[in-house]
């Protein structure tokens, strides 16, 4: 089996430097052959989901895109993820817009489960964005950086005429370089019981065999000062100032333009919601995915106490408990 992984990993290392060879020469086929098609409009801003990891965000974000006409970044087009129009285009003439009416993912990877299935495409942000952090400041904002995302997100738009979804969480620390170079763009925010969130980021943690010590998953601005923490508080902590720092950022858009969602509200009448507020027609013959709720009655009185003892640390509003 490890030989068969190593030999994957090879293939899969190989077609990425041929891809990278090839951005040049994409690129001159993305001016000549599909620049031209382009139509600007205002109104065509992207999409971004966004919160705390363990709330719900793939499923929205598969649920989303198999029932409504929106483009997003599938497994195919995030393989060109230097050439994100060739990969939108190459996808396109593949599919045809059908649905990929999957719902399985791994911790948000979907990678196994077909070309179609939806993709967060984080290597396309980490062409100008540091992977060691996740938070970006004013200070950090390059104005040939913001000039170069908006210029590659909106060639998918303007091409396709229509709204691009993005699932990537990290863009909720982003919001700041977010808004200059997309100031109309729509947030969907995503909430979830803190003591169902710490519960699944703890299992996560524990599934991908990450030390006590060691960070997992999207980073707030202070992160390395909860590596300290207990392992519980750090989980508990992470989502507090993720969250913090998303509902501080998101005052930067218009009000119209965020939509916060609570875990136990998605259902079919909410992604019917979402759809007519983005904007987009039904995707035909997509389907709807079943979606889960917390039940209090799930956990057993010890680890309700344990978790309510760790989460009470912080300063989370009544509302998003159930």
């Amino acid at each position: 089996m490890n030989k068969y992984l190593q030999i994957n990993n090879y293939i899969d290392k190989l077609a990425d430097n041929f891809r990278w060879i090839l951005q040049k020469p994409i690129s001159l086929f993305e001016h000549h052959y599909l620049y031209h098609r382009l139509t600007e409009s205002e109104n065509d801003q992207p999409v971004f989901i966004i919160g705390a990891p363990r709330t719900g965000s793939t499923i929205l974000y598969q649920a989303l895109t198999n029932t409504y006409d929106l483009t997003y970044i599938d497994n195919l087009a995030s393989k060109w993820h230097r050439n994100l129009l060739f990969g939108a285009w190459l996808s396109d003439k593949k599919f045809k817009g059908r649905p990929h009416n999957n719902f399985k993912a791994k911790h948000g990877n979907t990678g196994q489960y077909g070309k179609r299935a939806p993709n967060e495409c984080g290597q396309f942000w980490y062409r100008w964005l540091p992977r060691d952090r996740h938070f970006i400041d004013y200070k950090d904002i390059d104005a040939s950086c913001v000039d170069e995302i908006r210029h590659s997100v909106n060639a998918v738009i303007q091409y396709f005429g229509k709204p691009i979804l993005f699932k990537n969480l990290n863009a909720g620390q982003r919001l700041r370089l977010l808004q200059q170079a997309f100031p109309n763009a729509k947030f969907i925010y995503l909430r979830r019981d803190p003591r169902f969130i710490v519960r699944s980021i703890m299992t996560a943690r524990k599934r991908a065999n990450v030390n006590q010590k060691q960070w997992w998953s999207v980073k707030p601005a202070n992160f390395e000062t909860l590596l300290s923490l207990p392992e519980p508080e750090m989980c508990a902590a992470q989502v507090f100032y993720l969250e913090q720092q998303i509902e501080e950022d998101l005052k930067l858009f218009p009000k119209e333009n965020v939509r916060e969602v609570h875990f136990q509200q998605l259902s079919e009448d909410m992604i019917c919601s979402l759809g007519e507020w983005i904007g987009v027609s039904k995707r035909l013959l997509g389907t709807m995915p079943t979606f889960k709720k917390d039940h209090l009655n799930a956990l057993d009185v010890d680890e309700l106490k344990r978790l309510e003892v760790t989460i009470n640390k912080y300063p989370f509003g009544n509302s998003v408990f159930i």
